[in-house]
């Protein structure tokens, strides 16, 4: 299960996200999924949780303070999400 937990703004607009569910094994095939995302997608593998995932988003300057922009992306990166795991699972 993904849950979002925030955003900051180091290079752009990072929205972070954490699956604390899926398996271990699952870690290169979701890497290689995230790929696939029409925005920039990745595992950070310097945090300790199971999947720390970061969408990487290049907000304009009015898109940035946007509740709405951000609520978007979080959404649809969202069911990209749980679909990628259906696809896993389905594999498994």
């Amino acid at each position: 299960m993904l849950e979002y937990l925030g955003c900051y703004g180091e290079k752009g607009l990072d929205l972070c996200f954490i699956d604390n569910t899926s398996p271990e094994d699952w870690k290169k095939e979701i890497g290689n999924k995230l790929t696939k995302y029409n925005e920039k997608a990745f595992i950070d593998d310097k945090k300790k949780l199971n999947f720390f995932i970061v969408l990487r988003l290049d907000p304009s300057k009015e898109q940035y303070d946007d509740i709405g922009y951000i609520r978007e992306h979080i959404n649809e990166f969202m069911n990209f999400y749980h679909k990628l795991i259906i696809e896993i699972k389905e594999m498994d």
